[in-house]
């Protein structure tokens, strides 16, 4: 996977998602509420998770019906701003990678918006974890997010391109 297909929300399906042991959610944005598209993926984790524990962002958390009471583990901290400060895609997965080792698990279905989704495959790499990738995650943008690029695809794609020069030069992609 390259970025730029990442990026315009191209991803590769792989795994078979019943033999995840647990389920990584990552947010997408700042809105919570019914029509958001951390609602969407949050229902999308809860029709997959069968049981198993979820590790997701605070941020993504908040769009969960129940809020905490269905998620194991819960990444504390900010979300990421426009320069790329804040827990984001990487702190989540030091966190589950730390709660996988701990807990015996070893293979997560990773769970984030379309366009978003490659790279935090490509990221988890980097810490030694594979990932199931489910089919058919949301794909929608958030018109009134407080982060500028998750918008839309035009405000998405080149600041995801850019910064995954910054995180290659961190060792983070």
């Amino acid at each position: 996977m390259n970025i730029v297909k990442s990026a315009l929300g191209y991803y590769e399906t792989s795994g078979n998602p019943k033999l995840a042991d647990c389920i990584i959610g990552h947010s997408f944005g700042t809105l919570t509420g019914e029509s958001s598209v951390n609602r969407a993926l949050a229902e999308y984790i809860l029709g997959l998770c069968e049981g198993r524990p979820i590790i997701a962002d605070r941020m993504l958390v908040e769009a969960f019906p129940g809020k905490d009471e269905q998620v194991a583990h819960v990444v504390e901290g900010p979300i990421s701003n426009l320069i790329g400060q804040g827990v984001g895609s990487w702190g989540t997965l030091v966190e589950a990678c730390a709660y996988m080792q701990e807990h015996g698990l070893y293979l997560p279905a990773m769970v984030a918006q379309a366009h978003h989704i490659g790279r935090v495959v490509m990221q988890a790499e980097k810490l030694g974890i594979t990932s199931v990738v489910p089919p058919d995650v949301p794909r929608t943008f958030d018109g009134a997010s407080g982060q500028i690029w998750t918008r839309s695809v035009l405000w998405w794609v080149p600041r995801e391109i850019g910064g995954s020069l910054v995180l290659r030069a961190q060792g983070k992609l």
